[in-house]
């Protein structure tokens, strides 16, 4: 999640949203990033990731960079558009990915912007459930699968069901909302942290320095 300097709108109107849904696009492919959902709120957005390198802060960095120096010679501003560095968590798909996918697609509606996701054209709930095309850097396929076999439509029905129609875990909402890096069971928790462990290990003996991102 990254959020306007000053929690002023980087989304002025269709125009904005539209370039920046092209900026993410341009992004997701060059960099190799795995999008399974977003949301672009008036002064903020959030997405769902997976990177298939360590590259991360690249990305978002020319994300942010990109579409910040586009909005200031188009709205004849200059300085930061965006406030500090983007927020990330560490997910467990198996525990907490579907309370995400909520978080994120009913963004619009906690804010009071629409009755219904469906209203909002500016995340990828729409594109998920069939009521537009999919863009080409949205993998569909991949939150889907959340929902078991079966067919697309059947399981895109699920989906909006999962979204809508099911009480959200709200210890999980406030994990999300929360600054907690990790997000997860003890066991996914251990993982993460050993697997950077091992990280720093191998590049403290190569003679070189990590930076997690």
């Amino acid at each position: 999640m990254a959020r306007g300097n000053g929690k002023m709108r980087i989304f002025l109107d269709d125009r904005d949203y539209r370039r920046f849904v092209y900026v993410l696009s341009e992004t997701m492919v060059t960099f190799a990033v795995r999008c399974w959902n977003y949301c672009l709120m008036p002064n903020h957005y959030h997405l769902t990731i997976q990177p298939s390198r360590p590259n991360l802060s690249k990305a978002i960095a020319r994300l942010n960079g990109v579409y910040g120096l586009w909005w200031n010679r188009r709205h004849g501003q200059v300085g930061h558009v965006f406030q500090g560095r983007f927020k990330d968590q560490i997910v467990d798909r198996e525990g907490y990915l579907i309370t995400l996918s909520r978080y994120v697609v009913m963004n619009p509606v906690q804010a009071g912007l629409v009755s219904h996701p469906q209203d909002w054209h500016w995340s990828s709930y729409r594109a998920t459930v069939g009521l537009s095309s999919v863009p080409a850097f949205l993998d569909v396929s991949a939150t889907l699968e959340l929902f078991g076999g079966g067919e697309g439509a059947g399981r895109s029905a699920q989906f909006a069901s999962a979204m809508t129609d099911v009480e959200p875990d709200m210890a999980q909402l406030d994990c999300i909302r929360s600054n907690e890096r990790i997000l997860g069971s003890m066991a996914f928790k251990q993982h993460i942290e050993g697997v950077a462990r091992l990280a720093r290990a191998a590049d403290d003996a190569s003679g070189s320095r990590l930076t997690l991102v």
